[in-house]
C-alpha cells in the first residue's frame, strides 16, 4: 500500500510540475508583447480564423511567411513599407501560426490550399501575384496548379528541396505525432524545442547568414509566435515533423511560366535545390541574394525587395 502510495505522489507531483511548467512558458511568450493583432482582421476558414492586413494601393499582392510554427506575417516587417508604394499588399498568418487559430487536426498540404485559394477568392477578390516563403512555397505551387485563376505571379523565397517535400510518414513518425497531439506530454515536448535557446541557433544557423547580427527582437518574436494560445502550435509542429505537410510538386511545376525563385547565396545546398526546380521547368527564372541565408527579407530587406519587384513589375 505504501508503494502504491509513493507511485502515485510521485505521478501527481510531475504531472503538477509539467503542468506548472508549461503555464510558465505561456506567460513568458506573452510577456514578450511583440505579436498582436490590433493592425488586422480575421477571415473565417472552415480550418479556422485566419489573421490578415491589408495595407497600400495598387495591384494585389500576397505575402505568405514560411510554413512553420515559429513563423507570422512578421517575418515581411522589413519590406512592407517598400511594396505598400506600389500594390495593396496583404499577409496571412497561415493556420497554426501567428494570431490565427491553432486549432487540434492534422494540418496538410491540400488543407492549406483550400485556405489560400478561398482567401485570395473571398478577401482579395481578384487575379493576385504572390510571394511566399521557404516551406510554404508547396502549397502556392499546389494551390496554382489546380486553380490556375488565382495566381499572376509566383515569387518563392528559399523553397525546399522537392526530394524532401516526396518523403511519407512512418508508422514511427505517427507515433510521434500522437504524443505531441497529448496535452501534457506533448505541449511539455513541443515546449521543450520551441525554447529561446534552441529558436536563437535556428536564426545564427538557418535564418541568418551573419553570426554577428543583432537577433534579439527577431528571437522574442519568433518564440512569442510559437507559444501564442497555450502552445497548440504544436499541432502544426507534429503534422510537418511526420511529413503530412509535404506533397510531390513536381506536377505543379511543369509546363508553369509564371514562377520565380529568390535564393539566398549562403543558403546550406542552395543551388543544388535551386537546379532541381529548373531542371523540371526551363521557364523559371532565379535571382540569388548575396549574403543571406533562409530569410532576406529580414536579414537585408533592401537587396530582397529590388529582387522581388524585378520579377513582379
Amino acid at each position: 500500500m505504501g508503494k502504491k502510495h509513493s507511485f502515485l505522489k510521485t505521478v501527481i507531483l510531475a504531472t503538477g510540475s509539467l503542468y506548472t511548467a508549461n503555464k510558465l512558458i505561456d506567460y513568458s511568450a506573452k510577456s514578450k508583447n511583440m505579436c498582436s493583432s490590433n493592425l488586422g482582421s480575421f477571415y473565417s476558414s472552415k480550418h479556422g480564423e485566419i489573421y490578415y492586413t491589408k495595407h497600400g494601393t495598387g495591384a494585389p499582392l500576397l505575402l505568405i511567411h514560411n510554413l512553420d510554427t515559429t513563423s507570422s506575417s512578421y517575418e515581411w516587417s522589413k519590406v512592407m513599407k517598400k511594396l505598400e508604394k506600389k500594390y495593396t499588399v496583404y499577409t496571412i498568418d497561415l493556420l497554426g501560426c501567428g494570431q490565427s487559430d491553432k486549432p487540434c487536426l492534422t494540418y496538410s498540404n491540400y488543407m492549406y490550399v483550400q485556405i489560400v485559394t478561398e482567401f485570395v477568392k473571398n478577401v482579395i477578390g481578384e487575379k493576385t501575384s504572390v510571394v511566399v516563403s521557404a516551406d510554404a512555397s508547396p502549397i502556392v505551387i499546389m494551390a496554382n496548379h489546380i486553380d490556375e485563376t488565382i495566381f499572376h505571379k509566383i515569387v518563392m523565397i528559399n523553397p525546399p528541396s522537392i526530394k524532401s517535400m516526396k518523403m511519407e510518414t512512418t508508422k514511427l513518425q505517427m507515433i510521434k505525432k500522437n504524443i505531441l497531439f497529448t496535452p501534457l506530454i506533448g505541449t511539455s515536448l513541443y515546449n521543450f524545442y520551441m525554447r529561446e535557446e534552441h529558436i536563437k541557433r535556428i536564426f545564427r544557423e538557418e535564418f541568418f547568414s551573419k553570426r554577428n547580427a543583432d537577433i534579439t527582437r527577431y528571437v522574442d518574436t519568433y518564440y512569442q509566435a510559437a507559444h501564442i494560445n497555450n502552445s497548440n502550435g504544436r499541432y502544426l509542429y507534429a503534422s510537418k515533423l511526420c511529413s503530412y505537410t509535404n506533397i510531390d510538386i513536381t506536377i505543379g511545376l511543369k509546363d508553369k511560366d509564371n514562377i520565380f525563385i529568390l535564393s539566398g547565396t549562403d543558403r546550406k545546398k542552395g543551388v543544388s535545390i535551386v537546379d532541381a526546380y529548373t531542371s523540371i521547368n526551363h521557364n523559371i527564372d532565379v535571382t540569388y541574394i548575396s549574403n543571406s541565408k533562409l530569410l532576406p527579407q529580414l536579414e537585408v530587406p533592401d537587396h530582397c525587395i529590388n529582387a522581388i519587384l524585378t520579377f513582379l513589375d
